[in-house]
């Protein structure tokens, strides 16, 4: 990923509450085989343990007939648990990107009318050594363990009380078990890329920022709050800081 310096988040901390926050990632590998395709990505929500490993370690499974995962399958060649021979990529994306129209630059286009479109997002990519869980009793061990996380994570996103795996058939959820592998990445490199208009002079980043709030929608308002975190001193949002402190005083 081309990360500008300006755009640029290296915080560990910061990065695995990106993930946490937004946990489908792409899964992307490269692995030769004669009848799949060599580059294989697919949408995996993940459970991420951010005290294990250096950078932390990221558990999930997919569906067995997926074609990635019958690559996997191949290269362990027999082998219930198989580190692949190359390390992955995973691309986490949070939902609050949105197209930035030069209407908005309004400092630069009324000066000069030197602007072009641009997009605002955020992104966090991880490398790591991939384990793939396959088959016999530790990988059955594996995935009832990442399916049980997996669901308490995110019924705690949901309102009432939460669902379980064990409100299921244990029958029903031992044949589901059976149609996936499991997958378990060390992180060996993690980085983020936040292009929230940090690179804008400051009418233009001012402009952009009220043609988002006037949009009056829940992702302009994401946009906004994404720019104002990382706005830093921008004297707009000094002056608003300050106008708030008085009015509170």
């Amino acid at each position: 990923m081309y990360i500008r310096p300006v755009h640029a988040e290296l915080d560990v901390a910061k990065l695995h509450d990106f993930v946490r926050t937004w946990p489908l990632g792409q899964f992307t590998t490269a692995i030769p085989h004669p009848t799949i395709d060599t580059l294989q990505t697919t949408h995996i929500p993940w459970v991420l343990y951010a005290d294990e490993g250096e950078f932390g370690v990221l558990r999930g499974h997919m569906a067995r007939a997926n074609p990635q995962a019958k690559a996997i399958v191949a290269q362990a060649a027999g082998s219930p648990v198989h580190e692949l021979a190359d390390d992955a990529l995973v691309l986490f994306t949070s939902p609050h990107n949105a197209y930035v129209t030069p209407r908005y630059m309004t400092a630069t286009k009324q000066e000069n009318g030197k602007v072009t479109p641009t997009w605002v997002f955020g992104a966090a990519q991880v490398y790591g050594r991939v384990r793939a869980y396959t088959s016999g009793t530790e990988a059955d061990a594996f995935l009832s363990q990442q399916v049980d996380a997996l669901t308490r994570q995110q019924e705690a996103t949901v309102p009432g009380k939460p669902w379980t795996v064990d409100e299921a058939p244990e029958s029903y959820n031992a044949r589901l078990r059976k149609a996936i592998i499991g997958l378990e990445i060390t992180i060996t490199k993690i980085e983020g890329r936040f292009k929230f208009s940090q690179d804008e002079a400051d009418g233009d980043w001012e402009g952009i920022r009220q043609g988002f709030k006037a949009e009056g929608s829940v992702l302009g308002a994401e946009v906004v709050k994404a720019m104002e975190e990382r706005g830093g001193d921008r004297p707009s949002l000094v002056a608003e800081r300050a106008a708030g402190a008085s009015a509170s005083s």
